[in-house]
C-alpha cells in the first residue's frame, strides 16, 4: 500500500452501484467505502445475497473495500432488540468483508440518549465487547468512529473505550467534522488519539458546524495531514464530505422565504462554500461536482503537506 490511499463515500453522489463504481474509475482510484449500494444499506446485505449481486461488478472492475461503512452501533444504548439484530448484521458484514479482503468495518458506540455518557458506559463496554467476541479471529478489524451523541463522541471517552477493551480486533477511525459538531479542537483530539488510530475519515466542517469542502474549515486538516506524513502514515483516507447538503439545500435555504433565517448556519456556511469555491449565488451545484471537489481538495492537500 502507498503511503496515502483514497477512498470514498460514493454513495454521496449516487445509490446507484454501478455510477458508484464509474466515478471511482474517473478519479483514478480503486477502493470505495460501501454504505448504501443499489438503495440499500450494506449491513441490510446477507453475504450470500452480496455476493451473488453485488461482488460481481466490483470484481470486474478492480474496485476494493477500504473499509465498510456499517451502521453498527448507531443505535440507542437501551434498545435491546436492535442490539440483538445488529448482532446479527455484523455476523454477516464480517462475512462480506472477509470476501472482499478487506480488513475494516466502521462501528460506533451506541447513543446514549437523555442518559449522561459516563452512567451507560459499563453498558457500552459489555455490548461492545460482544461486538468483538464475534469479530474476533476472523481477520477484521472493527473500527469505532466518534459520532455526536455517542459514547465515545469525545476523544476522552474514545480512549476511555478504547483502554478499557484493549483488543487486537479493535482500531480508531479518526473524524475531524465530527469533533467540531461536538465542540472539540480537532488538532486537540488527534494529538490525543494519533498513536492508536488507523484510519482516517476526510470531512471538513465550518464554525458553524455544517459541513464544507476539506481544507476550507477549521478541521485543521493541512497540520493533520502534514503530521501524518512526518508518522509515514500508510493508509486510508476516506472521503466522506457530507456537502451533498450544499447541492441539495442551497436552493431551499437560498429562494424559500424566511430560510436563511430559520436554517441560519446553513445559510452562513453555503455562502462560505460560495465564496471559496467561487460559485454564483444562483447556481446550483451536482452533487457529483461537490465530491469532485472535495477529492480535488484532497489531493492538493496530500501536495502541499
Amino acid at each position: 500500500m502507498s503511503e496515502f490511499v483514497i477512498s470514498g463515500f460514493y454513495d454521496e453522489v449516487s445509490g446507484d452501484l454501478n455510477k458508484q463504481i464509474a466515478l471511482a474509475k474517473e478519479l483514478g482510484e480503486s477502493y470505495i467505502c460501501p454504505r448504501v449500494l443499489n438503495g440499500k444499506n450494506i449491513a441490510s446485505y446477507t453475504a450470500e445475497e452480496f455476493v451473488k449481486d453485488i461482488k460481481p461488478a466490483l470484481d470486474a472492475n478492480g474496485i476494493g473495500f477500504s473499509s465498510i461503512g456499517s451502521p453498527i452501533g448507531k443505535i440507542g444504548i437501551e434498545d435491546d432488540k436492535g442490539f440483538e439484530r445488529q448482532k446479527k448484521q455484523l455476523a454477516e458484514l464480517i462475512k462480506i468483508a472477509q470476501s472482499m479482503r478487506c480488513g475494516y468495518i466502521r462501528v460506533f458506540s451506541f447513543f446514549y440518549g437523555k442518559n449522561a455518557p459516563d452512567a451507560v458506559q459499563d453498558k457500552v463496554f459489555c455490548r461492545f465487547k460482544e461486538f468483538l467476541e464475534i469479530a474476533k479471529g476472523s481477520g477484521v478489524k472493527l473500527m469505532h468512529e466518534n459520532e455526536k451523541k455517542v459514547f465515545g463522541d469525545t476523544p476522552e471517552r474514545v480512549l476511555k473505550l478504547y483502554n478499557e477493551l484493549k483488543c487486537e480486533d479493535l482500531t480508531l477511525c479518526f473524524d475531524a467534522s465530527n469533533y467540531v459538531q461536538c465542540g472539540v479542537m480537532p488538532l486537540m483530539a488527534f494529538d490525543m488519539l494519533k498513536d492508536y488510530t488507523e484510519y482516517y475519515h476526510i470531512k471538513d466542517c465550518s464554525e458553524y458546524k455544517v459541513e464544507v469542502p476539506v481544507g476550507t474549515g477549521i478541521g485543521r486538516y493541512p497540520e493533520i495531514l502534514a503530521e501524518l506524513k512526518k508518522r509515514d502514515y500508510r493508509g486510508f483516507l476516506t472521503l466522506e464530505p457530507h456537502t451533498l447538503k450544499y447541492s441539495i439545500m442551497k436552493p431551499l435555504v437560498y429562494l424559500v422565504p424566511f430560510m436563511p433565517l430559520v436554517l441560519s448556519n446553513h445559510y452562513k456556511a453555503f455562502r462560505k462554500i460560495d465564496r471559496d469555491m467561487k460559485v454564483p449565488y444562483f447556481k446550483k451545484i451536482s452533487a457529483k461536482k461537490v465530491f469532485v471537489w472535495q477529492y480535488e481538495r484532497l489531493k492538493e492537500l496530500l501536495a502541499n503537506a
